[in-house]
């Protein structure tokens, strides 16, 4: 019973529906009892945020919620993908034609994920025409995934909405080997664990070939999608105090269709690798310390970009170096200060020179930047008593491009009674224009949002409720203006937009976004039975990029809700989730009304649906299906056209199995 209940309890939230007794406890207690003394001191996080795992959460007023791997696998419509399974959290929007990740009135490029501390230069996968991305890395390689949707800590750099700190597991002791088989692909891994360590790998490919011609959508594709990734972590841990970890991925991807409007064939080729180093040291006298580096390249190659036999590459590098410190100076006071860099290069080639060119037009366009951030910041917490907790912090980053320091303080109280929690935060956050701003000007300075946020939270029983209202105050944004301030032009696609020698570029936009987030989880409200319940009330007005008014900027949403359910069937060794997302209609300019961004698609609903089952031990399927209703939701509209996603609906089935003897199959590879 023992050893079918330790196999169960690796499934995470599976354990609740399959132990079928009690924990059988040793009896012998004929050996020898020591004398222990226990020495309590109050920790500077509350009960609320503490989780089944060593690593530090973010702090409690800007986490909305600890998910595990296995909640995100049995998501209704999630299929396994972090940031879709995150955007049923509040304060986020639906983005279906990208799949990327939007908090709270600000664009995807807001968001910046981190794994281990270090920074992830691009954590998304290839996409498409209007075909929405997934993580790159495995939701399964982490102990536990928080999303800090305001507030978050100054440790985090260059994040100016949110940050989404992932930790990976410090040790594995059990040897693992599985295999998995899916509707889109096939992959496979494991762990060896020797006496200080361990070491990890895992591989998959995914091949849409037969799923398309079963389930065609929009895009008709010449070679289909494919990708290719391979990953390896190595730890070791020769004893308590010190751990050492390094995690390696690379992935190729490429695929071939036709675009709808011209019907030009459209190629992409795309190669990533990310390489992440950390040290960790706990000394004897409560001073810590942590040391990481981190490598991300990026490059991709697209055939037909804008027509027929043009090229466009576009390469990626980042080194990100950290070095931290923190120091328990009393049981009510705390510490932590440390210092980092991220140095980057962006280069892009545009060449048009195919047979349809003439000499005299033909096109080869070479431009790179190189922007570099040093940066420091230190944190003190501090609670005179056990109900109340205080945390001072200050960032200062140089930015080496534009001559610019940026000095950045933030503030964060909470206040405990009981099962509630009242927190309040204000902080400002700085990060650096998308590429696209300054492969034209790197002299534009640090984008600059202020964020004030004041909530509750109450958490008792299985139940979790929480309520928070914020506003951003948005300035430094990267804004194109007309020489002649008489004209005036309004793009209906503001990535695309670039500047000419009629335009100038510079950090004079502006913007706000304010609003309401409500969360409701409940797992105690009937027998196998839990739901959450998101809403969010947002906002959003921006002068920036090509629009020349305070405008609602494109991808932002006035409401959105998303109702996710699940119900176990102990009986028959299975999951049942349902998740509806639901959003008011996005904003786009109508030239046949007057003003600016003046217009409404209709509104965004989505109904998904996912299934779990484990038939033995060893054996783990799970079917998921998105929007099983087929609607048909619009993203925007350009030139008159709804902006649709290349598919309406998606389907996936996977079997994940186990070689090994000793363990059933970990959903963890890692």
């Amino acid at each position: 019973m023992e050893q079918l209940i330790r196999q169960i309890v690796c499934f995470g939230a599976f354990c609740l529906c399959f132990i079928p007794g009690g924990i059988a406890q040793n009896q012998n207690n004929s050996a020898k009892v020591d004398t222990v003394s226990i020495k309590f001191f109050t920790d500077s996080i509350g009960l609320e945020e503490v989780v089944v795992k060593t690593k530090k959460t973010p702090s409690a007023n800007s986490r909305w919620s600890d998910i595990s791997p296995v909640e995100l696998a049995t998501q209704g419509g999630a299929n396994g993908n972090l940031y879709k399974a995150l955007q049923t959290l509040p304060g986020t929007q639906v983005q279906g034609e990208s799949g990327k990740l939007l908090v709270r009135g600000g664009d995807s490029d807001e968001v910046q994920t981190y794994i281990d501390g270090m920074h992830v230069l691009n954590p998304y996968t290839a996409a498409g025409i209007n075909t929405p991305v997934r993580a790159r890395y495995s939701t399964f390689m982490f102990s536990g995934i928080n999303l800090a949707t305001g507030g978050a800590p100054l440790e985090y750099g260059d994040a100016l909405s949110a940050a989404l700190p992932l930790d990976t597991k410090d040790k594995s002791v059990i040897n693992k080997l599985g295999i998995n088989l899916s509707s889109v692909g096939l992959g496979g891994g494991g762990t060896k664990a020797f006496s200080k360590g361990s070491l990890s790998t895992n591989f998959d490919y995914q091949n849409l070939d037969i799923y398309d011609r079963l389930y065609p959508g929009r895009v008709e594709f010449e070679k289909p999608y494919r990708m290719a990734s391979g990953a390896a972590q190595f730890r070791y841990h020769p004893d308590e105090a010190n751990l050492f970890k390094l995690y390696v991925e690379y992935d190729r991807t490429d695929f071939s269709n036709y675009a709808m409007e011209d019907n030009r064939l459209f190629s992409l080729g795309e190669n990533n690798f990310y390489l992440n180093t950390t040290y960790t040291k706990r000394f004897s006298n409560d001073w810590s310390l942590f040391a990481g580096a981190a490598y991300s390249y990026y490059r991709q190659n697209v055939g037909g970009a804008v027509v027929a036999d043009d090229s466009w590459m576009e390469r990626q590098q980042e080194v990100h170096l950290k070095t931290k410190i923190s120091k328990r100076i009393s049981p009510v006071f705390r510490v932590e200060g440390g210092v980092e860099s991220f140095l980057r290069q962006y280069d892009n080639n545009y060449e048009n020179v195919g047979k349809a060119t003439t000499e005299s037009s033909s096109v080869n366009l070479t431009r790179s930047v190189h922007p570099a951030i040093y940066g420091g910041f230190v944190t003190s917490t501090f609670y005179p008593f056990q109900q109340l907790k205080t945390e001072l912090s200050l960032r200062t980053e140089y930015t080496r491009a534009s001559d610019h320091l940026s000095i950045s303080p933030r503030f964060a109280i909470n206040y405990y009674w009981d099962d509630l929690m009242l927190s309040a935060t204000l902080g400002r956050y700085t990060q650096l224009p998308q590429n696209e701003y300054l492969i034209q000007s790197s002299r534009l300075l640090p984008q600059v949002c202020d964020q004030y946020n004041i909530g509750g939270q109450y958490k008792s029983g299985g139940r979790f409720y929480k309520a928070e209202i914020y506003y951003k105050k948005y300035t430094h944004l990267p804004l194109i203006t007309p020489m002649d301030s008489e004209s005036s032009v309004y793009p209906d696609n503001v990535e695309s937009y670039s500047t000419e020698d009629s335009e100038s570029l510079a950090s004079t936009g502006y913007g706000y976004s304010k609003g309401v987030d409500l969360f409701f989880n409940d797992r105690s409200l009937w027998t196998n039975f839990e739901y959450q319940l998101s809403y969010t009330y947002n906002i959003s007005k921006r002068k920036y990029a090509g629009y020349r008014e305070l405008v609602t900027p494109q991808y932002a949403t006035r409401h959105n809700i998303a109702l996710v359910v699940k119900y176990s069937l102990p009986s028959l060794r299975s999951i049942i989730g349902l998740t509806n997302q639901f959003a008011s209609g996005r904003p786009y300019h109508n030239p046949n009304l007057p003003g600016v961004m003046n217009d409404e698609v209709k509104p965004y609903n989505s109904l998904d649906l996912g299934v779990t089952f484990l038939p033995s031990r060893k054996v783990i399927i799970h079917a998921s299906a998105t929007n099983i209703l087929c609607r048909k939701n619009e993203f925007g509209r350009t030139n008159d056209k709804p902006v649709l996603a290349s598919s309406d609906h998606f389907f996936y089935i996977g079997v994940f199995v186990t070689l090994g003897k000793k363990a059933a199959y970990d959903v963890s590879n890692f």
